[in-house]
């Protein structure tokens, strides 16, 4: 066949394009673009630029059906792709074998059409940026489609075979193209396959492990702190919520000892009063810790799911533990991670319980009243310095 007459395949395949518009809407005038071998992306995902930096060939598409293109172009699609065309006429083999070393040539620079003035009709996304907006519109590359549908098929069919450590991919119909889809490409058809997938299950643990792992938790002290096998020392403690009040009382408006500045909030007490007093807050305490364990044991189960925290120019902390991010604050990282315990944290800690436990109210016992903290800076002062003997 003479050379002059192959111009016409040469000349589709140099305006074939990776995306074209009209696979957006079929109505709207011809445009399209080309990746060049230049433009390939070294990620981890799956796209047309990165499939070119694993040299795949991303085969291409006319931009639109006029007159001859889709008989044209079968040509083109047939020295792209490599199909076997033994049972074809001899004239396209011919027309095959001679457009074939053109190739890679148009794989050399990029190209693109009719994109100087986009129809509105284009799906547009609106992009903040630098205070204004910039419009965007997606396009799907038909060619990268065909080669995922040929892995589908291929696993689909390999799944059949005995002892086949293969699942069946599940795929849909998607109506794109129009009632002519030879009218958008000859590949159009391979963008009506796509992919689906079972909605991810929620998994309660790892939401809270992660939520944990990046703001820790806020302890809850319950209203009933009740006191079971133990209803002797009941009495104690109630004594010591009404002597509480008295005492703070008169120790801050003692002058003379000047008890304040040695933090010393009550300065009396005996062993009744301080037996209660210890069995209360030890009881709140270990309520507390008891949320701070349960939280650790969900960590661990979930560590290999946690994030890595990695020091960077932007995060400069130092990482205390691997459970938790080093933005956690202290007090909820010491209550998580006991081994992160020192004296400053149990002052630290001792203090916030002890505001977290001011002015409330408890029920102890159900034939008892409910017994209530006075709510003021000497009760705090107070409470958080005994606090500070159990904390551990």
């Amino acid at each position: 066949m003479p050379e002059t007459n192959n111009d016409i395949f040469q000349i589709a395949l140099k305006e074939s394009v990776h995306f074209s518009v009209k696979t957006i809407n079929s109505n709207i005038e011809k445009g399209g673009l080309r990746l060049s071998k230049q433009q390939a992306l070294d990620l981890t995902y799956l796209s047309a630029r990165t499939l070119l930096k694993e040299n795949f060939l991303i085969p291409t598409d006319y931009q639109a059906n006029a007159g001859k293109t889709a008989s044209i172009f079968k040509v083109v699609k047939a020295a792209m792709l490599g199909d076997d065309i033994s049972s074809e006429e001899v004239e396209f083999q011919q027309q095959v074998k001679q457009l074939q070393p053109h190739i890679d040539t148009i794989f050399d620079e990029p190209y693109q059409a009719g994109t100087d003035d986009l129809d509105i009709r284009m799906r547009q996304l609106l992009i903040p940026k630098n205070g204004e907006y910039i419009s965007i519109s997606p396009l799907t590359a038909a060619g990268v489609n065909y080669l995922i549908n040929q892995e589908v098929d291929f696993i689909n069919e390999t799944r059949k075979e005995k002892d086949s450590e293969f699942n069946r991919i599940q795929t849909a119909v998607f109506g794109i193209g129009g009632a002519n889809p030879q009218n958008v490409g000859s590949l159009v058809r391979s963008m009506q396959r796509p992919i689906t997938l079972d909605a991810p299950k929620n998994d309660q643990d790892a939401r809270v492990a992660f939520k944990i792992f990046h703001s820790g938790f806020d302890y809850y002290i319950p209203n009933k702190i009740l006191i079971k096998n133990e209803e002797e020392i009941i009495p104690d403690i109630i004594l010591w919520s009404k002597l509480l009040e008295k005492q703070l009382l008169a120790t801050a408006q003692n002058e003379h000892q000047k008890w304040h500045s040695l933090e010393v909030y009550s300065p009396e007490t005996n062993v009744r009063v301080r037996r209660g007093e210890m069995k209360f807050l030890k009881k709140i305490f270990n309520l507390v810790n008891y949320q701070g364990q349960q939280y650790l044991q969900l960590l661990k189960n979930m560590q290999e799911k946690l994030p890595v925290y990695t020091k960077t120019d932007e995060q400069q902390k130092d990482s205390l533990t691997p459970f938790l991010h080093p933005d956690v604050p202290f007090i909820k990282q010491g209550l998580i991670v006991p081994e992160l315990r020192d004296d400053i944290w149990r002052i630290e800690f001792a203090n916030d319980l002890a505001e977290n436990i001011i002015g409330k109210s408890f029920m102890i016992h159900p034939d008892f009243p409910p017994i209530t903290l006075s709510l003021d800076e000497n009760a705090k002062g107070y409470l958080a310095r005994r606090l500070r003997e159990i904390v551990r």
